[in-house]
């Protein structure tokens, strides 16, 4: 058995999913707000002065603060099923079943969130490491 590991974001996808998962997840409102709460942080990223990670720790934690975790699990599952296929490369997706069909370990490691990227690699049967979001609840 052999190990075949894939990125996410624009090898197994067409585009970068966090971003949709922020539109599909977030309402217009907290979208808006945390837009303007974050516009520093955003403009720093654009001018490469903000790393990836921090701008995607800021947003998490400006737009999911609050959120129930359930609803967000589930937020997640929806965007796993409804929005995430029509993200797929098709290409990307018959060289995983390929490795699948030759009995190969099929990892998909990915900066993503593990909210909806763990929902679509269950449905392939695939193993996956992915950024989980810590949730408080005090």
């Amino acid at each position: 058995m052999n190990l075949a590991l894939f990125d996410f974001d624009g090898t197994i996808t067409h585009n970068d999913t966090f971003s949709l998962f922020l539109k599909f997840s977030l309402s217009k409102k907290t979208q808006i707000l945390g837009g303007i709460r974050l516009a520093p942080y955003i403009a720093g990223y654009k001018l490469g002065w903000v790393t990836d990670k921090t701008i995607r720790t800021k947003l998490c934690q400006v737009g999911y603060v609050g959120y129930d975790a359930a609803s967000l699990i589930y937020k997640g599952q929806e965007f796993a099923k409804k929005v995430i296929p029509s993200c797929i490369r098709e290409n990307a997706l018959e060289r995983i079943l390929w490795h699948k069909q030759q009995g190969d370990q099929v990892v998909v490691v990915s900066a993503s969130l593990s909210v909806y990227l763990e929902s679509w690699c269950k449905s392939l049967d695939l193993d996956v490491i992915c950024n989980q979001l810590e949730i408080d609840n005090g």
